[in-house]
């Protein structure tokens, strides 16, 4: 089973993501939604090609139900590499 890896940008988009839901619904809240993005990436370790396909044949695309994020990960062997966690209106990782 491959394990998930967040790139430095992902990571850095997740704390954008805590920091404007805090502002809005404060810290607990935030924390809530992070933590529902993290179970849906999770599920990438058992299903890493559950996300359509993008523009880039390497990248795929973990549309989030709940929020209005779309989670951009390559699959490498054994790794399912986070990219970006953008919001569904941004410009799309490309790779």
């Amino acid at each position: 089973m491959p394990q998930i890896e967040l790139s430095e940008k992902a990571d850095s988009d997740l704390d954008a993501i805590h920091e404007y839901y805090a502002s809005l619904v404060g810290n607990r809240r935030a924390d809530e939604v992070l933590t529902e993005i993290f179970s849906s990436i999770e599920q990438l370790e058992t299903f890493p090609g559950m996300g359509r396909s993008a523009q880039n044949p390497d990248v795929r695309e973990l549309v989030l139900n709940r929020y209005p994020f779309v989670v951009s990960y390559i699959v490498r062997r054994d790794i399912v590499f986070i990219a970006r966690i953008l919001h569904e209106r941004n410009e799309r990782f490309n790779g």
